[in-house]
């Protein structure tokens, strides 16, 4: 990664920060500038201030990494930042919340077999519950994923194959804002998963779940592993 990447902290000195969301929520938002290709150059040309901390510390720094995000990043928004960081964020940083959620996701699973098919923030729900679950999966479908970026990655309580699960395979739309990295491979997920990332959703919404359902080779590989 070039030194320039938008990145982690800096020994730049530090100048007066409001408050803001969690860390959590700062470093995801950084993760997204990151992916996007948004140097600390731009970032402090976008501040307009010549010394600041280029870090998940400064909310100003990461004000300036959102709004830049914002302005090239096709059907990001503000709001759908604050909503997307928000969400990741109550699901991995409180376990109250978390365990009410994959007790709700294990009753629906049941003893299985089932075929999970997961979408957005439902696939990390979807893999966590898996790694604790004796349901028998012989497919995990994640479609729309964020389970790529590093600041999910890091809350995860380990990074493999589900035990449960038989086959993963992974889809994912290159425009989908949310599929940050498009391929859950070796390269950044070590696990053994199949992936598809031409996916073609509608223009209008290249994230949502019923584009992802309606092509033909993600409904195949579904049909398949249900008639199997």
């Amino acid at each position: 990664m070039d030194e320039d990447t938008a990145a982690g902290p800096s020994r730049a000195v530090v100048r007066g920060s409001e408050a803001a969301p969690d860390p959590f929520e700062r470093e995801l938002v950084l993760d997204i500038a990151r992916r996007a290709g948004i140097t600390n150059a731009e970032i402090t040309a976008e501040l307009n201030e010549p010394v600041v901390a280029r870090a998940p510390e400064n909310w100003q720094w990461v004000q300036a990494a959102g709004r830049l995000v914002c302005r090239r990043v096709p059907f990001i928004t503000a709001s759908f930042i604050r909503q997307f960081t928000a969400d990741v964020h109550a699901y991995l940083m409180f376990p109250d919340t978390r365990e009410m959620v994959n007790s709700l996701v294990s009753k629906e699973l049941g003893d299985g077999p089932a075929v999970v098919v997961s979408h957005s923030l439902g696939t990390i729900v979807a893999y966590c519950v898996l790694l604790e679950s004796e349901c028998s999966a012989p497919l995990f479908v994640t479609l729309g994923s964020p389970l790529g970026i590093p600041t999910v990655k890091d809350a995860l309580p380990q990074l493999t194959k589900p035990p449960s699960v038989d086959q993963w395979f992974n889809a994912s739309d290159p425009r989908d804002p949310i599929a940050l990295f498009q391929r859950l491979d070796r390269d950044n997920f070590p696990a053994k998963i199949e992936n598809v990332d031409d996916i073609k959703n509608p223009k209008g919404n290249p994230h949502g779940i019923l584009g992802y359902l309606r092509d033909q080779f993600v409904s195949e590989k579904v049909a398949n592993s249900l008639t199997a």
